[in-house]
């Protein structure tokens, strides 16, 4: 994430704050952006409350906020900048977002979700996202991804930021719904996109499932208490919508990926390092030659540091969903990605 924020031409600083990560990040930040106000919490305090502390230490006029698990192209902020600073009125700005395998993610544009829409969404009639609104087009909506959230500081404080009562999940859906409440309009840009791996930055367990339908009955109960009938039937809902998520999951696998492939754009710029210390043998194909091959049933491996971001966004939603993809972080020695939603990412070293 920081190497495609380092990628924009305009000045910035970077927050990132850690909910005591068990792994190495700390050390990695503190390595290699020695630049990054890195703030580290002895405990998780959650989703919401994390980010409302990175957000009170920004000196800027804007925030985004932006999870570690996603990739931007090198002109993704200043897009979303040129947009905000137009005449249009906005307050929150979001945009399209795909997931590690180039699938569009659904919930980069959703609607609040009601007592109706929740019934909708468990009878299977799903009633949480945008379906007027098209996946490449510009508009208002009523709920933006915690994934990449764009506002003014000040509007940010105005709304009093995410709700720590929800720990992970569900934060953003009442941000936004505050934000309208408050007077402000969410807008989608769905030409400016974004990958979010959705599973480097919490495992798609069944804790997951439980703490996002569980989240869903904190959003209800805030803004839609009216009735102790409705409220239960909401309550029962989710339990049925947990149990049918989570069978979902223990029922799912993962693709397989063979004959893997380094995908690169000048060849001399591919290190020796890089290709004998793989733990598999891979094809290096020239990206010029990429779209004559027709791959399928592979893991193509981007070189980031001889390809442009934009150039891999494209590939990601053109090439063959039976592909697997992973990107090669400049200068340093993994790839990342992942395969499917419901599973966590990947951090691969070599």
């Amino acid at each position: 994430m920081q190497k495609s924020l380092l990628k924009a031409n305009i000045k910035f600083e970077i927050i990132v704050v850690d909910n005591s990560s068990s792994d190495d990040s700390c050390s990695l930040i503190k390595n290699k952006f020695p630049f990054v106000l890195l703030v580290e919490n002895e405990v998780n305090l959650g989703f919401s409350k994390a980010n409302n502390i990175g957000v009170s230490k920004a000196s800027g006029k804007y925030v985004c906020i932006l999870n570690p698990d996603t990739v931007l192209k090198e002109d993704t902020i200043t897009e979303i900048l040129g947009f905000y600073e137009s005449d249009i009125k906005v307050g929150f700005v979001g945009c399209h977002m795909i997931d590690g395998a180039g699938i569009f993610l659904k919930e980069s544009k959703r609607t609040i979700p009601s007592f109706f829409s929740s019934f909708m969404k468990i009878i299977g009639i799903s009633k949480f996202y945008y379906s007027s609104l098209k996946n490449e087009e510009r508009g208002y909506v009523d709920v933006l991804a915690g994934a990449f959230m764009f506002t003014e500081k000040y509007i940010y404080n105005q709304v009093k930021g995410f709700d720590e009562d929800y720990f992970m999940y569900g934060e953003d859906i009442d941000l936004s719904y505050k934000a309208l409440k408050s007077g402000y309009s969410n807008y989608y840009l769905g030409d400016v996109k974004i990958i979010h791996f959705k599973g480097e930055s919490t495992d798609k367990n069944l804790i997951y499932v439980s703490r996002f339908y569980n989240a869903m009955y904190i959003f209800y109960k805030k803004h839609f208490n009216k009735f102790l009938a409705s409220k239960i039937v909401v309550w029962i809902l989710i339990k049925f919508l947990i149990l049918i998520k989570k069978l979902s999951i223990l029922t799912s696998h993962k693709f397989i990926s063979q004959a893997p492939h380094v995908i690169y754009e000048n060849k001399f710029l591919i290190t020796k390092s890089l290709t004998n210390n793989f733990d598999f043998e891979a094809t290096l194909i020239d990206l010029d030659l990429l779209s004559n091959r027709k791959i399928k049933n592979s893991l193509l491996v981007f070189d980031l540091n001889t390809i442009l971001l934009s150039e891999i966004f494209y590939q990601y939603e053109h090439l063959s969903k039976t592909n697997n993809f992973r990107i090669i972080v400049p200068n340093t020695n993994f790839y990342i990605g992942s395969d499917f939603k419901h599973k966590k990412g990947q951090i691969v070293y070599f």
